[in-house]
């Protein structure tokens, strides 16, 4: 009888430390979640302190910039010097960049307004973008970047009727002007523009007036590039 109290006594006083000892687990892990990231803190501020430095939350936070907005260029040109516009907002500095290179910087108008008038691109394809930087040194990001062609080569142009000289005869009074050219140019006979198909042949039948006339095709491609040819016809009835 008495070893089963004294056990029974036992058991008691280990389970008490059981519990005692996981109420302790718990609260340790509750106090450093509720105070932990706290006393944390404040110790690498005092640590900040004891070096001189400067808080996080008191240094300067950095201004966000809009990237500029350049506005649209032709996919071709003939010269290697172009113009370059575009708008932006705030007091900055707008920076060039010709194929990922800076190549220049200008300061916009009230308005947010910019311009660059003599803007240096060589011959093949080339990128243009540009950012914003204030004075504090804040950048943004780069702008959209557009890409144009400078193409200096005149187009093809072949055509295969009507032959230099020809006589032409018949009730319709017409001559069909044939060709080719590069797909992507336009083609026109005599200032009447023509469709130009995918494999670049066109096809025409022009008007023609009686006796001794000139009919002139031109091709002009994306750049601007022109090639001319003329054919000199006669109508006769």
């Amino acid at each position: 009888m008495v070893r089963s109290r004294l056990r029974n006594y036992q058991d008691r006083k280990e389970r008490r430390q059981i519990f005692l000892t996981l109420g302790g687990i718990i609260g340790i892990f509750l106090f450093l979640a509720l105070f932990g990231v706290k006393m944390l803190v404040g110790f690498s501020l005092f640590v900040d302190k004891l070096r001189g430095s400067t808080p996080t939350n008191q240094q300067q936070t950095q201004e966000i910039l809009l990237p500029p907005q350049l506005d649209t260029l032709p996919a071709a040109v003939n010269t290697e010097e172009i113009r370059i516009s575009g708008r932006t907002k705030g007091d900055v500095t707008i920076l060039l960049y010709v194929n990922e290179q800076q190549t220049d910087k200008t300061k916009p108008e009230k308005d947010g307004t910019f311009v660059f008038p003599n803007v240096k691109i060589k011959e093949g394809f080339n990128t243009i973008s540009a950012k914003a930087i204030d004075e504090k040194n804040n950048t943004s990001d780069l702008s959209d970047v557009l890409t144009i062609q400078v193409k200096k080569s005149k187009p093809t142009l072949d055509i295969t009727s009507p032959s230099e000289n020809a006589e032409i005869s018949g009730e319709k009074q017409m001559a069909t002007i044939t060709g080719k050219t590069e797909s992507d140019n336009t083609v026109s006979v005599n200032e009447r523009f023509v469709v130009v198909k995918s494999d670049g042949s066109f096809s025409y039948d022009l008007p023609l007036k009686d006796g001794e006339q000139i009919i002139t095709i031109i091709a002009k491609d994306l750049a601007g590039n022109e090639t001319k040819a003329e054919r000199k016809v006669t109508y006769k009835k």
